[in-house]
């Protein structure tokens, strides 16, 4: 007879000790931490965007997320193209949809069109869309895997991609909850794509995320508000990038008095203090002074 064998709880001996029995902290509200994150991943996205088509406007932004019942079916007007991700400890499943015209789009744009009335002419898609998506899809792994602060193993990965709505099948019959994020390039009309997570998939992803720990207070007293002294009297300049272009050297030179530059003021225009953009808002006008009203607030380092 061995000495040693296997034994297996019927239930959790420790249940006077929080520590041993909380266990992988629990999502209370999925969708409003899907909320936050569509946030934090419009902002990632934009940013790679912003780095491969350098000096052209980008405008990413995420609604807000909703529960789909499993006898509705998602219908799109346009072909799409779908990918298929694995992500977390567990390799969870989720796909996002992307309109195939938002890839005519991007290249029309990489070939210094302005994006506009690019669409699938009777079904049949250039080998650049095609391309075009597979380097968008890349930009997409990385945002997500940032977004998600997955260590290394547990990254956002690919499982598959096509232009045929195969992917998406083996989700039809469950429920599922969308994440909608509309996305605009240079003067391309704004193209939905969305994110969906299948039955539990959500909140096995936001679940298995390591909890942060809050800020311990200083020493000797509360946390001190930025609207209190000593701080709330020190002046940060603010500045608004209404217009930023890349103009050659040629035409550089020979500017002159009454050479007329044409620009066009992005639709999110980035608000910083130094070096750091702390926010996006949308020109207006307010007691006859241009103004800017306030669309999205953000304080992540932005390169």
């Amino acid at each position: 007879m061995r000495p040693e064998g296997s034994f297996i709880a019927d239930r959790l001996a420790a249940q006077h000790c929080a520590e041993l029995t909380r266990g992988p902290r629990q999502t209370a509200n999925p969708l409003a931490e899907l909320g936050q994150f569509g946030e934090r991943f419009a902002e990632t996205l934009a940013q790679k965007l912003a780095n491969t088509f350098q000096g052209v406007p980008i405008d990413v932004s995420a609604s807000e997320p909703a529960e789909l019942p499993a006898n509705v079916n998602e219908r799109r007007g346009e072909p799409v193209f779908n990918t298929t991700f694995a992500a977390g400890p567990a390799e969870t499943a989720f796909y996002t949809s992307l309109p195939q015209g938002a890839a005519l789009s991007m290249v029309d744009v990489a070939l210094g069109g302005n994006g506009k009335d690019c669409e699938v002419v009777g079904g049949r898609l250039p080998v650049s869309a095609q391309l075009m998506f597979e380097r968008f899809e890349k930009l997409l792994t990385e945002a997500l895997t940032e977004t998600f602060e997955f260590p290394g193993p547990d990254a956002v990965k690919v499982r598959k991609s096509a232009a045929a709505p195969e992917t998406a099948l083996p989700f039809a019959g469950c429920k599922r909850t969308v994440l909608t994020v509309r996305l605009a390039i240079a003067a391309s009309p704004q193209h939905e794509f969305v994110l969906t997570f299948p039955g539990a998939s959500l909140a096995t992803l936001f679940s298995g995320r390591p909890e942060v720990a809050a800020p311990a207070a200083p020493k000797g007293g509360g946390v001190v508000a930025p609207n209190a002294e000593p701080f709330a009297g020190i002046p940060l300049p603010l500045k608004a990038i209404l217009v930023d272009m890349p103009i050659p050297v040629s035409a550089l030179a020979n500017l002159a008095p009454g050479t007329v530059i044409p620009a066009s003021v992005a639709r999110s225009v980035p608000l910083l203090v130094g070096d750091q953009v702390i926010g996006h808002g949308s020109v207006g006008s307010m007691d006859d002074r241009v103004a800017l009203q306030l669309t999205r607030i953000s304080f992540k380092k932005e390169i």
